[in-house]
């Protein structure tokens, strides 16, 4: 058997029982790796750990808590005894202008978003700071670079996590960690977060082709973008294609921040 890019690495993905985070998951088993799915969402999580077979494990985790990423990453050396990389996918959209947010939706997107990257970072870091070739990897977004009237609290977020991206970059640059810390900035991707605001607009009096169509008119490629386009840019940010590479937004996002 050839091998595989991620051979050797083993990774915890949050929020992988759905969308970039599932996708990526499983072109980490694909590529090699050993995977430690985590999420809320026990049913999917623990059927695709099944599907993906013996190098993927399942963990129930909330992000936003401290205790339950304590509790994963223990779960995560427990199963495969060392750890390499964390893939910081979990998120939430919430829509709404600043005028028309509510603050306890703000705050939830915060906590789930910024939060729980914060959080990966700090308790991933601790984990992985003294393995060779290790990276974490953070899901932002092109709404976390350009902006978009009707996300205040999701451009908030995800703003958030491309700058704290960058400062544990240099951090860990100047503390000499084999550690590299990047960011992923993917457009509008067809998941099940897309297809929540499809069916919303279905609800309003729209088509689901007009709604699609909205999603790909932002994109000069004209598209909505697949899970496993975003997941391919996340292996080889984890690889060790990329040990130079730290600090960086990658759009994965058909042109729409050019």
């Amino acid at each position: 058997m050839p091998a595989g890019r991620l051979d050797n690495k083993t990774a915890l993905i949050t929020g992988g029982a759905s969308g970039i985070g599932a996708a990526a998951a499983r072109r980490f088993v694909a590529e090699g790796a050993n995977v430690v799915i985590t999420d809320r969402d026990t049913e999917n999580g623990r059927a695709l750990a099944d599907e993906l077979g013996r190098k993927t494990v399942f963990v129930e985790h909330d992000v936003t808590m401290e205790a339950s990423w304590q509790h994963a990453i223990g779960a995560a050396r427990n199963a495969f005894e060392t750890l390499t990389t964390i893939v910081n996918s979990a998120g939430i959209s919430v829509p709404g202008s600043i005028e028309d947010v509510t603050f306890e939706a703000f705050q939830q997107t915060i906590a789930i978003n910024l939060h729980g990257v914060f959080l990966g970072c700090k308790y991933g870091l601790a984990a992985i700071k003294n393995q060779a070739g290790a990276s974490i990897v953070n899901v932002g977004s092109t709404l976390g670079v350009k902006g978009g009237a009707p996300f205040a609290a999701y451009c908030a977020s995800k703003g958030g996590v491309r700058m704290l991206s960058k400062s544990a970059a240099l951090h860990c640059a100047e503390q000499g960690y084999d550690v590299r810390v990047n960011c992923v900035v993917p457009g509008a991707i067809h998941t099940e977060m897309v297809e929540r605001y499809i069916a919303a607009g279905i609800a309003q009096g729209s088509t689901r082709e007009a709604v699609i169509e909205g999603f790909a008119s932002a994109h000069p490629m004209n598209r909505l973008g697949r899970p496993d386009e975003p997941a391919n840019a996340i292996v080889f940010l984890a690889s060790d294609e990329a040990t130079f590479t730290t600090g960086v937004d990658l759009p994965v996002d058909g042109g729409q921040l050019l």
